[in-house]
């Protein structure tokens, strides 16, 4: 018994966990607030420029916690950063359900955990 305790306080003071780690939900929010962004790009006249930088802060965030989503949202940032060179309406809105689609894939992961 003693033994355990010390295991289990040991775990404790390390930081381990035997839990699967749980998402942040600062990166949720994070991930609410681009989702928000992309719906809201007018693509008579697209300005990408605010998802690019919540992308990218997100992107990041994701990288430095070794997030298994970290991929995908670089992913994520590098189509938005292309979507802000400019391009046809129907280029705007194939990208917007490009970029939904990734912000989708990541809220699903992040949902279970």
């Amino acid at each position: 018994m003693k033994y355990l305790a010390a295991a289990l306080l040991a775990l404790t003071l390390t930081g381990c966990s035997l839990l699967p780690r749980a998402h942040d939900p600062v990166m949720f929010g994070q991930l609410v607030v681009l989702s928000l962004q992309v719906e809201q790009v007018d693509c008579d006249r697209p300005n990408w420029q605010p998802v690019v930088q919540q992308s990218q802060a997100l992107a990041r965030y994701t990288d430095w916690r070794e997030d298994p989503q970290a991929d995908n949202l670089a992913g994520l940032h590098k189509h938005v950063e292309r979507m802000n060179q400019g391009g046809s309406k129907t280029f705007c809105e194939l990208g917007k359900r490009t970029a939904a689609g990734r912000i989708s894939a990541a809220r699903t992961a992040w949902e279970g955990r």
